[in-house]
């Protein structure tokens, strides 16, 4: 017989430390690219920014120059997919990281998983909101050159 008193494993702790490091895994795939279909051949960002300035021009001026392109073949979006998983997967963990610390089992393993599963979820956030405030920063530079554009 023993004194020390017998400590409960951290189980659900172990499991939300599980689905923590998926989620980190998920928004980090996401994040990377890694598993983006290689796409084709790109023009340059200068032709690319030409041509939204150029259907920017033609909107303007009413002239219809909208020319069909060719239809493109459907493929699987595993970043898509990722976009959904990752917070569905950080919210599990961090809900299995605080039903651990209910239960009183040892704290390092619930407190990890909450960790990880609001980094997965807030690297996301944070993603998505540099996207957001550099695609505002190229349309606003675009539109304050836009006697430019259109030749005036």
């Amino acid at each position: 017989m023993s004194i020390a008193e017998q400590v409960p494993r951290a189980s659900w702790g172990f499991i939300g430390f599980c689905f923590g490091a998926l989620a980190l895994l998920a928004a980090v795939m996401m994040t990377s690219g890694m598993m983006a279909p290689t796409p084709e051949p790109q023009q340059s960002i200068g032709t690319t920014i030409g041509e939204i300035a150029r259907d920017i021009r033609a909107a303007a001026t009413g002239s219809p120059t909208h020319v069909a392109d060719a239809p493109k073949i459907e493929t699987f979006d595993l970043i898509g997919v990722l976009l959904i998983v990752t917070p569905i997967l950080g919210g599990i963990a961090t809900v299995l990281g605080g039903i651990s610390l209910f239960r009183h089992e040892p704290t390092t393993l619930p407190k990890m998983a909450i960790a990880m599963g609001i980094g997965a979820i807030v690297m996301q956030y944070a993603l998505w909101l540099a996207l957001l405030v550099c695609g505002t920063v190229l349309l606003v530079s675009i539109i304050s050159n836009m006697d430019g554009i259109l030749g005036g």
